[in-house]
């Protein structure tokens, strides 16, 4: 059985001649109209490129920077939330044959580097700070584990800044700065899977902060400084002295002589401080070193 070709709308097809009597009449084919329309479906389309991922290693010193992006290769950023890794990989494909291409790449585990701070930057892109400290930089490959692929022959292979700025570096300490574009991220859906993938965030707050909607857009995040203001409200705690002068101003009677002013405010502080302390939870230490 014989199956009817699939015919593509602007394929070129012979005209049918028709013959009736001594005229020959000559059907042409819709198909064989040509299309101008570059968002047709006969057109080729070409694939969508996003952005191109930057990262850069800083050492100790001034001067000791090294861009791990170049024009021939691309990075690409995977994250592990469960196994709480992270893969950087570097890709080449070779300029005279598409097939061969050379995929470098190295595994960070969180145990064995600190998170520094993620932070959204103005355009909603956003740039992961990472740091490897001296125990890490001591071992060859600062502990992290490298992949490599090869796929063909390459007789030219590049210089994978990955391997040999990255992997083969012999700095005492290493900070690693990832920028991920907007059109490369999902929003507050990859802040979660990044805090996750370094033990930044619970399980809980994870699935809590992947599944917002309807939230405003990263630009302006800044994780350490969040952290901080957290930090501080922890060290306060529920039963320390939120203001330093624990008598209102409205309580205060302003006169003008000096010594009879001081005496009674220092006489309404001390009745204050009294019923503060008969109706809360100061502890004595606190009381008597407010009213010394």
């Amino acid at each position: 059985m014989k199956y009817p070709r699939a015919v593509h709308p602007h394929t070129p097809e012979k005209a049918v001649v028709k013959t009736v009597g001594d005229d020959q009449i000559k059907r042409v084919s819709i198909a064989n109209i040509p299309c101008n329309d570059p968002q047709c479906h006969c057109h080729f389309i070409y694939p969508k490129l996003y952005p191109e991922i930057e990262a850069i290693v800083c050492g100790p010193d001034s001067g000791q920077v090294c861009e791990l992006h170049q024009h021939n290769t691309k990075l690409d950023v995977a994250f592990d939330a469960v196994g709480n890794q992270m893969f950087i990989n570097e890709h080449h494909v070779c300029p005279v044959n598409r097939r061969v291409s050379l995929d470098v790449g190295v595994i960070l585990r969180a145990k064995d580097v600190q998170f520094v701070n993620l932070e959204g930057l103005s355009d909603h892109s956003l740039l992961l700070t990472l740091r490897i400290g001296r125990t890490a930089s001591a071992v060859r490959g600062s502990k992290m584990i490298l992949k490599e692929k090869v796929v063909g022959f390459l007789p030219d292979p590049p210089r994978m800044r990955v391997f040999e700025d990255l992997y083969e570096c012999r700095w005492p300490e290493k900070i690693i700065q990832i920028q991920l574009p907007e059109k490369r991220c999902r929003g507050w859906e990859t802040v979660a899977v990044i805090l996750k993938t370094f033990n930044q965030i619970t399980a809980e707050n994870y699935c809590r902060m992947a599944g917002m909607m309807m939230t405003p857009l990263v630009g302006g995040l800044n994780v350490r400084a969040i952290q901080k203001e957290i930090q501080v409200i922890k060290e306060k705690g529920p039963r320390k002295v939120r203001r330093h002068d624990p008598v209102s101003a409205k309580y205060k009677v302003e006169v003008n002589e000096k010594d009879k002013m001081k005496r009674i405010n220092h006489a309404y502080e001390v009745h204050l401080m009294a019923f503060i302390y008969s109706s809360s939870r100061f502890t004595p230490r606190e009381y008597k070193n407010r009213l010394s």
